[in-house]
Parts: C-alpha cells; structure tokens; sequence
C-alpha cells in the first residue's frame, strides 16, 4: 500500500485568501488513473457553492455551511410568503441575504444543468461574452470570468479574476461567502493501516471540519476488501476591500505618478491637470497600448495622431529624438489601469515637443502633412486602379489578411528587435507579394528562350521598360528593391542585405527607430506614387 496518509488530509486544497481567480462554482470528479499494487480505485470531488451577501446580513450566514449553501440548483417560483426569485439567497427562510452570482438551472428533459452568470454582475462591470470567457472591453478587453466544462460539455467552474469581484462586491456593499466540500476515497485490498477503522477521527480545524475514515467495502466493491475515506466541509469569507475603482469610481489609492522635468520631478496622475504642459514617452508605449484586443492608432498628420489599447484615443505627437509626446492633461483624463501602461513607459523630457502637435494644440493650426501609414492603401489601390485602366487586367492577387497587415505596418514596429526587418515584411506583403506576375508580364516582351520567369519586382521593372528608359525604369524600383532586401534578411542571415536595403530605401540608420520606420514607408509610398504615375494612361 502506497498511498499516503496526508492524501486524504486534504491539507493541500487552497484557500480563498490571495488567489488571482475567485471560484463561483465548481463541481469536479475525478479518478485516478496508474494506480500501485493493492488498490483497486481512488476517485476525488470537490464542490465549492458561493453567495454575495449584504453586510448586514453577514451574522445571519456566518453559521451556515453545506447543507445551507451547497450545489442544489437554483429554483423559482411561488412560496407561501409569495415569489422566490432564481437570484435571490434567502437561506431557509423568507428574508433576503444576498444573491447567487451562479445561478445553476436544472432541466429534466434533457437532464442537464445550465450555469447563469448573474446578469446584473455582466451589465454592472459592462462585460462581453464570447464562447465561454467574459471579457471587459474598456479595459483592454482582460479575461473578467472563464467557464470551464468537462468532456462531455458540462459546467464543472466557473471563476472570476478577483479584483474584478471585489470591486463590485465593494459597490453593493457586500462580502462573498464560499461554502465548500471536498473528499478522497480509496478501495484498496488491504487496511491501509491507518487508524481510522478502530476509531473514525472527525475534528475541527478553524472553520474546517473534517472527518477520516476507513471501513470495510460494501457492494459494487469486491468483497473483503476496505475503503477509506477523508473529507473536508470549509466556510470562508471574501472581504472586498474598500475601493471600486471600476463601478463606484472611487479614486485608486495607488496613483501612479509621471515625470514632468528634466530633473526627474514626478507628479501623479491626478494632478495633471494643471499647468504641466507636455510628457514625454518611449516609442515602446504605442506597441504597448496595440496589444490589447481594442487598441486603435490613426494618423491626423505625418508626425501626429491618435492611440489608446481603447477606441478612446489620446493625441500623441513624434518629436526629432523618436520619443511620443502627449499633452499631461489628456494623460489625466485616462482610467487608472491605461494610466499605467503609460507610466511604465514615462521617460524625462528630451528634445522637445513635437512641432506638429505643438502647432495643432497650442496655435490651432494642424499640420498639412500626412503620414506615409495613412497613405500607402491609397498608394498601392490607385497603381491597382491605373494598371487596371491601362492593361484591362488585375495587378493584385485578393488577400483577406490585407486589412490585418495594414493596421500593423507603421513606423513603431522598428522599435521592438528586428523591428525594421519585421514591417519590411509586412509592407512585402501588402504589395509585392499580391503581384499577379502573368498578368504584368503579359504585356512585356517575351522572355527569351531559356530565360527564368522573373519574380514580381523585376516584372514590373520589365514592364515599366517598355514605358520608361531602362536605366530610369532601373532606379525608379530601387527602393522597392531595397525593401525585398530587408525582407530577404530577416528570413536568411547576412548584414550585406541589410546595408543594401537600407541605401536603396534610403533608411539612416544613425536615426531613431521610429524615424526609421518612418523613412521606410515615405520611400515605398513615395516610389508607388511614381511607378502608378508612369504606368497612368495619359491624360488628353
């Protein structure tokens, strides 16, 4: 016999104290599997139900245990002192306690049970369901409640990220009661010679009760063999705290605080408001806030624009040194959790404010420029349109991913490892891997015999031959020449490509990365421009 005492202890099962998620409910059952000589089976459950109880309640539940607060579903309809709601804790009598955050519905036909996330708690945190996770979209879109189902597709938990409870527990004024029971049995040929089948233990350890037991097997067991048993009934409470941040807008008591001097001076949030002028950021916070789920940049001039991990965007400008720059007041005005995405990538100030954002802000006048990000759809769908006019056939293959690719090909990519390489990837795969090289190579001069099929690039290069000197028709397709080096390099290793591509590109790479990647995409935008211009059926 191999199975040890402290197994049926059950001294491992966690607490609710410090977990990052909170269970709801849970109804789990499980067997062992590779089990040693001498046992015949070892299967564990553990159910855990909870109630949100009113604080003033709290006396009237703090007694109460399995039998009162278990894993019965959850019923509706009349009583004798009128209408049981689903949602409503009453206990055993007829005054209401709390509310079921779960509440489980029970079908006969089929025989099924179906577990409601309290609607109150969805509308009241503003969360989105998809598939079985609760999302919350203002915040990044962070997983909220997860729902967990066994093979066979029923509900077995369904938790929630604690500070999310807590904070709507805080908002109605309530504490979070769990009541749960676990245990562990075992059917073994032998006593396991524990002790408990001359005197079964049972004890009480705080608010635990437990109880250890081994006993000769009955049916379906096989005869003369013992089954032994240790079993854990557990109430706990959940006190939320005193700050909700997200329903009651209480103010977070950790502030973050930003840098505002060349000193080091940092002032917090809240205080931003005054007269701070600009702060000062590292080109990393835009990739930053672009990784969650609702993240949003658009562009109002070639070095102005918006962004926020929401739609609700902040107005950033890009000064000489690469750094973002973004009115304090406007950092003042984000909630708590944005605020400190930005903190983490706060920088002293350095360079200046950028000139367009400090025109369009302070003397209301934007800029007329426009940023290369904003144009190349434009760039890459008129040479499309003009070949189209010229050639009667389509230059670009369709590709779903098209819409994707452009969000993701701006002058921050450069900023991460491998950065340039990386948004010289995706500019390849906005336009030179969508030629369609029949179709331009139809109306070139045929290849002679032997001569390989060119790749795009020089199919376009062949054709704007037959427009253009070749030797301008040359040098008009260097940059995107350029460009396919640097996409060549970052999938095979050699710093020559690299070098190439920056100089035909016309990249400096002494400039910051985002400047860059601004460089980059103005070359390509720039030679798009040019190539849809030799290729335009010419105006009468």
């Amino acid at each position: 016999m191999t199975i040890k005492q402290t197994f049926f202890n059950l001294a491992d099962l966690p607490k609710l104290a410090a977990r990052t998620w909170t269970p709801l409910r849970r109804v789990t059952k499980s067997t062992l599997n590779d089990l040693p000589p001498g046992v015949i089976s070892v299967t564990e459950f553990h159910g855990i139900a909870t109630v949100a109880v009113h604080s003033a309640k709290s006396a009237d539940v703090d007694t109460m245990g399995w039998g009162d607060v278990g894993l019965n579903p959850h019923r509706a309809g009349m009583e004798s002192w009128g209408y049981q709601s689903s949602d409503v804790f009453r206990g055993w009598g007829d005054t209401e306690l709390g509310i079921n955050l779960v509440i489980a519905q029970h079908l006969e036909e089929p025989s099924k049970e179906i577990w409601h996330l309290h609607p109150d708690l969805v509308v009241a945190l503003r969360l989105i369901r998809e598939g079985d996770r609760w999302y919350r979209p203002e915040e990044g879109w962070p997983e909220v409640v997860r729902l967990t189902r066994n093979d066979a597709g029923e509900p077995v938990c369904l938790e929630m990220k604690t500070e999310f409870l807590n904070d709507y527990l805080v908002a109605r004024d309530m504490r979070f009661f769990c009541s749960s029971y676990a245990e562990r049995t075992a059917v073994t040929e032998k006593d396991p010679g524990y002790g408990w089948s001359r005197k079964p233990i049972n004890e009480k350890k705080g608010r635990d009760q437990l109880e250890y037991i081994t006993a000769p097997a009955g049916w379906p067991h096989p005869h003369r063999t013992f089954f032994t048993r240790g079993a854990i009934w557990r109430t706990e409470w959940l006190d939320p705290g005193t700050i909700s941040t997200r329903i009651r807008g209480d103010k977070a008591t950790d502030e973050v605080s930003f840098v505002t001097k060349p000193d080091g001076t940092r002032v917090a949030a809240g205080r931003l408001d005054g007269d701070i002028g600009w702060l000062y950021f590292d080109a990393v916070v835009i990739n930053a806030l672009l990784r969650h789920r609702g993240g949003r940049l658009h562009w109002a001039s070639r070095d102005t624009g918006g962004v926020g991990a929401t739609s609700d965007t902040v107005h950033f400008g890009v000064n000489d040194l690469g750094l973002i720059t973004v009115f304090a007041k406007d950092i003042s005005m984000l909630k708590p959790w944005e605020q400190r995405t930005w903190a983490a990538h706060n920088v002293t100030p350095d360079g200046g404010v950028s000139e367009e954002l400090f025109s369009a802000q302070m003397m209301v006048q934007p800029a007329s420029t426009k940023a290369p990000e904003a144009l190349i759809e434009k760039a890459i769908n008129n040479l499309a349109s003009s070949f189209r006019e010229r050639y009667g056939q389509e230059l670009l293959r369709e590709n779903a991913q098209v819409s994707d690719i452009l969000r993701r090909a701006h002058r921050f990519r450069c900023v991460e490892t491998e950065g340039l390489l990386d948004l010289s990837k995706q500019v390849t795969q906005l336009f030179t891997e969508r030629v369609d090289v029949d179709a331009v190579l139809a109306h070139c001069p045929p290849l002679a015999k032997g001569e390989k099929k060119p790749a795009s690039l020089k199919a376009i290069e062949r054709l704007l031959g037959t427009i253009l000197p070749e030797e301008q028709a040359r040098k008009m397709m260097g940059p995107l020449f350029g460009l396919n080096d640097l996409r060549n390099a970052g999938s095979h290793l050699g710093s020559s490509l690299v070098q190439s591509g920056l100089e035909r590109l016309g990249v400096d790479d002494r400039k910051p990365h985002a400047m860059q990647g601004l460089q980059l995409l103005e070359s390509v935008v720039s030679t798009l421009h040019e190539v849809e211009g030799a290729i335009a059926v010419p105006k009468a």
